[in-house]
């Protein structure tokens, strides 16, 4: 189970698997792709999307004790924008084509790999990272969120189920004695 820090962790583990396939580049996950001007070769990982992750919904409370209810995890589900950065376009198409082949191997993230982060220890649901195709129409408008920033060739990629903790329990009583009133009926 991960607590409220999941969504970091979760940033945290993709740079860990991008830093893992790809020895020496940079990975930044604390810009937007509008604050970066780089000229070297870097890969900005950036969240730009969070959404409730459906099938979460059916989790059922689980007994934390005799007399207390745990309540189900909320499940969201993030999208990332990956985007390379270099000195030309073809050093840039070749950092997107290393990035998207770390992903294609890399597409599940399970308890105990070495690139989870912290947070995320002991989580039942695996981190699945898929890629996310969006239209053309989509990603322009992705882009012109950013200010004045021109559309710059990128992927992006979804990674679900992330599980969070919810707070606070519920107290219930066991049944103690069970009466049956049953009558013979003619």
């Amino acid at each position: 189970m991960s607590g409220f820090t999941a969504i970091a962790a979760v940033t945290s583990t993709l740079r860990a698997v991008l830093e893992a396939q790809m020895p020496g580049l940079v990975v930044d996950d604390e810009h937007s792709p509008d604050e970066i001007n780089a000229n070297t070769p870097q890969v900005n990982l950036y969240l730009y999307r969070v959404e409730p992750h459906p099938f979460s919904n059916n989790l059922d409370w689980r007994a934390g004790s005799a007399s207390q209810l745990v309540p189900p995890p909320f499940g969201v589900t993030l999208h990332y924008l990956l985007t390379p950065y270099g000195p030309n376009q073809i050093e840039i198409q070749r950092t997107l084509g290393e990035l998207m082949r770390a992903f294609a191997e890399v597409p599940v993230v399970r308890d105990g790999d070495a690139v989870l982060a912290a947070p995320l220890a002991g989580m039942t649901e695996e981190l699945r990272i898929v890629p996310r195709m969006l239209t053309l129409s989509d990603m322009l408008d992705l882009w012109n969120a950013f200010d004045e920033t021109p559309y710059r060739l990128c992927a992006t990629y979804e990674v679900s189920a992330v599980l969070i903790d919810r707070r606070g329990t519920r107290t219930v009583q066991r049944v103690q004695e069970r009466v049956l009133d049953v009558e013979v009926q003619r």
